[in-house]
């Protein structure tokens, strides 16, 4: 995330004539980083290179872990400003912090990788796949939780709203389902050449699905009415399934002070 933040900051300054010729090194330098990194992540595309290049590709990786590292003992001893977390076991309280065991974690499960590489091993591989867990980082740019108490506090706001709107649609989901399933169950699908198939609708379980779907107004297409009843009720159900979802805020917007 901070790369790429780095890049969109590097992208503006190379406006600046002042600003050009340096940030645009450091562009580039960032660039470069991130397409190493795609390769890295990637260890597939490596298969077909040189020896050289797959060495150049772990010495990547090995620098970037030591980064990391050494990022994280910086937190760590950086944590000892704070009144709570001075002294030694200050620190370890905040080590034990949700995001920082998740850094550790992470760090530890990329040792192995370069240790002792992911070609033909399956220990390794999976756990290069656990480093991706490092988007979770993300979630500390709202330190305060002030996004997850604002969401926490409109659902608790209009729950009793929230709660009729999820009986009414699941109640719409059975009748609409039901409703196409008699109409469609002894239908059979047909191929390309004409040959009948098996039904579509051939569960209610299937029934249940297109309805989902057709009430989310998503439509797949992968299920659909065949006859002029099905498809009557289909478009009915979604007309309601629109308009379901835009009640909430048409009534929210005449509710405004």
């Amino acid at each position: 995330f901070l790369i790429v933040l780095g890049c969109l900051i590097l992208a503006v300054l190379t406006t600046f004539k002042e600003y050009e010729t340096v940030s645009g090194d450091w562009l580039l330098l960032l660039f470069a980083t991130l397409f190493a990194s795609s390769i890295v992540v990637r260890p597939e595309l490596l298969q077909n290179l040189s020896v050289t290049v797959s060495f150049a590709s772990l010495m990547q990786e090995t620098f970037a872990i030591f980064i990391f590292g050494a990022e994280f003992a910086l937190r760590i001893w950086a944590a000892g400003c704070c009144c709570r977390y001075k002294g030694w076991r200050g620190r370890l309280k905040f080590a034990r912090k949700p995001l920082c065991m998740l850094d550790i974690f992470v760090l530890i499960a990329s040792v192995p990788v370069v240790a002792v590489g992911n070609q033909g091993n399956v220990l390794a591989t999976s756990l290069r796949s656990l480093r991706f867990l490092q988007i979770l980082r993300m979630l500390r740019m709202d330190r305060r939780g002030g996004t997850w108490k604002l969401l926490g506090s409109a659902i608790c706001a209009h729950s009793k709203e929230l709660i009729t709107a999820w009986y009414i649609g699941f109640l719409t989901l059975i009748l609409s389902s039901f409703l196409v399933y008699l109409v469609e169950k002894d239908v059979p699908e047909k191929d390309a050449n004409g040959v009948e198939m098996k039904e579509e609708f051939e569960t209610y379980a299937d029934a249940l699905w297109w309805g989902l779907i057709t009430l989310a107004t998503i439509g797949y297409g992968d299920k659909t009415p065949k006859t002029w009843e099905g498809r009557l009720i289909a478009a009915t159900f979604s007309l309601i399934g629109v308009s379901f979802f835009a009640l909430p805020a048409v009534s929210n917007f005449f509710l405004l002070p």
